[in-house]
Parts: C-alpha cells; sequence; structure tokens
C-alpha cells in the first residue's frame, strides 16, 4: 500500500512564500485554497501543511501559487490584510 504524496515542500515554478507567524498561521489557515493578490497578481494560498495547526511546531512558511488562481474562491478582506503584511519571496529570486 502505498501512501499519499505530500504536497509538503512541493516545488512550484511560479510561486511566492514567506514566513508567518503562529498567529498570522491561525488566521489563514482555514483559506487554504482562496485567491489573493501578492506582487499584484492573483495567486492560491496554500495552508493545509499546516494541519492541525496545534500539531505543526513550525516554521510556518506560507506558500501562494500563481496557476489557476481564477478557479478558487477570493479570500475575505481580512485575510488578504494579514497576506499584505507579509514579506513575499518570488522563488528564484535572491533574497
Amino acid at each position: 500500500m502505498s501512501a499519499r504524496p505530500s504536497n509538503f515542500n512541493q516545488i512550484h515554478p511560479d510561486q511566492a512564500i514567506a514566513l508567518c507567524s503562529r498567529d498570522q498561521a491561525r488566521q489563514l489557515v482555514k483559506y487554504d485554497h482562496h485567491r489573493v493578490t501578492v506582487f499584484e497578481r492573483e495567486g492560491v494560498l496554500l495552508t493545509d501543511e499546516w494541519m492541525p495547526l496545534e500539531d505543526h511546531a513550525g516554521p510556518f512558511i506560507l506558500t501562494v501559487v500563481f496557476h489557476y488562481a481564477e478557479k478558487h474562491p477570493p479570500a475575505p478582506a481580512e485575510v488578504q490584510t494579514i497576506v499584505n503584511g507579509l514579506k513575499f519571496q518570488v522563488r528564484g529570486q535572491p533574497r
């Protein structure tokens, strides 16, 4: 019996990542696969790797992928506000 492949550490070629505090992660975790804007581009939040949140020791790395964002529901304004306050880095760019 093979295990279900994990998306944890999956590299998407067109993504942005940011570190979150535990409090930010707590506010964002239930919006997995919701649409947000990062760098003036629509992307999809990936937070399912943090579940269950109380068992996740951190760090909380928020991944936003810029694929098929239009197919996902928009995140509420308060989620976008949290995302706006994070310092994102696009994969493959210098830190």
